[in-house]
């Protein structure tokens, strides 16, 4: 790799991090959010990430006894080079409940477009973060 390449590949990772700075310094399971009086978990960023109880609810009652290892929140990767507003999501377990909870085929990686992204907005808003993808900045 060439020094310009490595500068560039310096630059874009720091570009990374600062635009996903609120991405979860570690992600809770279902059962344990559950169990919260507050469930939430704290951002990279010193934020904190709150979830509503009647979502995680939701999200118990739609995966039954397998929601109880559903790591939260989903991540919902934005690929800008396939169209602006295409995420992809690749855990099974938040493909299982977001194919059920839209009603799609349950697919492996899952891409969600604009009516799904915000579809996905009304019912469970706060169980899902959007992350940008790396191939996103290094790609025109």
């Amino acid at each position: 790799m060439s020094k310009e390449n490595e500068l560039i590949d310096y630059f874009l990772k720091d570009e990374l991090r600062v635009v996903n700075k609120y991405i979860p310094r570690e992600r809770k399971e279902l059962k344990d959010l559950l169990t919260e009086k507050y469930p939430h978990v704290q951002t990279r960023d010193g934020g904190i990430h709150m979830f509503r109880k009647s979502e995680l609810e939701l999200a118990k009652e739609v995966l039954k006894e397998s929601g109880d290892k559903l790591k939260l929140p989903i991540y919902l990767e934005l690929q800008p080079q396939l169209t602006q507003t295409t995420a992809v999501v690749k855990d099974p377990l938040a493909i299982k409940l977001i194919s059920k909870l839209l009603k799609i085929p349950e697919e492996k990686p899952l891409y969600l477009y604009p009516p799904h992204l915000s579809e996905l907005r009304s019912k469970v808003r706060t169980l899902f973060i959007y992350l940008i993808s790396p191939k996103a900045l290094t790609e025109t």
